[in-house]
């Protein structure tokens, strides 16, 4: 026979930074907790900011931001070499000549890779 337990689990979490993010928030960086004032953790999370000096962080930091920002335009750059190779590859087997706007692109796509 199998016996059961009921046991008391009300947790309380130790928080020491908190995160916005759009659906709610994210606690000590592993944790995220739902805009939900039904959550027992969105509870928690209000206290921790009602208490004086405690702030949430923005949900990504301006460095976070630049970098996500140079990743989407290395990735759209990478991208458009990658379409206009084949110009390269007819010039290369045919002597056919690239469009001077495809050379002036392909030149400002690779310049903007970092």
């Amino acid at each position: 026979m199998q016996r059961t337990q009921n046991f008391n689990r009300s947790y309380y979490m130790t928080i020491e930074t908190v995160k916005l993010q759009t659906s709610g928030y994210l606690i000590n960086g592993n944790m995220s907790v739902p805009n939900d004032p039904a959550n027992r953790h969105y509870a928690q999370v209000q206290e921790w900011i009602a208490q004086e000096g405690n702030t949430p962080a923005p949900e990504f930091t301006d460095a976070e931001i630049a970098a996500n920002a140079q990743a989407k335009v290395n990735s759209e750059s990478l991208a458009y070499l990658t379409e206009t190779d084949w110009y390269v590859t007819r010039q290369a087997e045919t002597g056919a000549a690239i469009p001077q706007d495809i050379l002036t692109a392909r030149a400002e796509s690779r310049v903007a890779i970092i």
